[in-house]
């Protein structure tokens, strides 16, 4: 979403970790006391209770038929920031097929995340094979559920379908998500929870220009990239991680901060914000974006992001954890 990129819409890097001193940084982020560990969430449903939340849920997307899903009496759902009901967001519909899937959970705050690309193409050569539904349609996908009482409470759903001249790799190209976020890191290379969320706020706050990129501990083999695209160290865009900040249009206001998933053993941290364009460069593409970072000896060593690549201007949920 920066200027230089007509159709960038937003994101960027993340900071983190045991080596950044909280005299550099921004106020660490305190978790909501419902997310505590002990929390009703924590308590209900652990690692492996998330994960099958989210193979039912996309099994229910696959299926088309969200009716055999376990939620609660109050359920919330979102579709790109607008209030909907279960089962009615863009990507649903007949004959769906995930070629692409990445899932992140946290039993201290119930919260499950899902990274994926939903087509809606059949491409079979089965004889008895029913026939596409229609003109063959790819979508960028994040799914947020909040699981709370082994039930799922919130359904946050962002769906981004690429169209002509749109942002992003082709969707259709992108079938395995980067294990770097699955990796397992020795005690001495984790950060607490707490650093780990502080480093997703200090991030937002660079790319906010709040804070001086140079104090951000960026690793030097990190790389960033939104919809499947390198957003740094490239001929188009040559700066690195925190490099890429001299540019003065590479600029939002992260707003609406939420924070969920803080793995210590993957090291691995995401949160939301809102990226609304400043007043200094107006044209700056605005979205609600969810940033995976994986920290490694507090060092910033991988970003990954997914968004509504042609702008979503609210996310429809309070901020969280902050």
């Amino acid at each position: 979403m920066r200027t230089r990129f007509s159709a960038w819409p937003l994101l960027l890097l993340v900071p983190v970790v045991t080596t950044i001193s909280h005299a550099q940084q921004s106020p660490a982020p305190k978790p909501a006391p419902a997310t505590r560990a002990g929390g009703s969430a924590g308590a209900s449903c652990d690692r492996r209770c998330l994960l099958q939340f989210l193979t039912d849920y996309t099994e229910a997307l696959a299926d088309n038929n969200p009716s055999h899903l376990a939620v609660a009496p109050k359920l919330k759902v979102t579709n790109n920031g607008e209030p909907t009901t279960l089962g009615k967001g863009d990507v649903w519909g007949p004959a769906r097929r995930l070629p692409y899937r990445h899932a992140f959970v946290d039993p201290v705050t119930g919260a499950a995340i899902f990274y994926g690309v939903v087509t809606n193409a059949v491409q079979t050569t089965r004889p008895d094979a029913p026939a596409s539904p229609g003109p063959q349609r790819w979508w960028y996908w994040t799914l947020r559920l909040k699981i709370e009482n082994r039930k799922i409470a919130e359904v946050e759903e962002i769906a981004y379908e690429r169209g002509p001249n749109a942002f992003g790799a082709d969707a259709s190209t992108m079938t395995l998500g980067d294990r770097i976020f699955d990796t397992v890191l020795p005690q001495s290379e984790r950060s607490t929870r707490e650093q780990l969320f502080a480093a997703a706020n200090m991030y937002f706050d660079a790319v906010s220009h709040r804070v001086d990129y140079h104090k951000v501990p960026w690793h030097p083999e990190c790389q960033r990239i939104e919809l499947g695209v390198f957003t740094v160290n490239t001929t188009r865009s040559p700066g690195s991680c925190g490099g890429e900040f001299q540019t003065p249009s590479v600029k939002w206001l992260v707003e609406n901060r939420r924070f969920y998933i803080a793995d210590v053993e993957r090291g691995v941290v995401i949160a939301s914000g809102n990226f609304t364009a400043p007043p200094d460069f107006p044209k700056n593409n605005p979205s609600v974006v969810m940033e995976a970072f994986k920290v490694q000896d507090g060092l910033i060593r991988h970003i990954f992001a997914f968004f509504r690549g042609n702008g979503q201007p609210k996310s429809g949920w309070p901020d969280v954890a902050r």
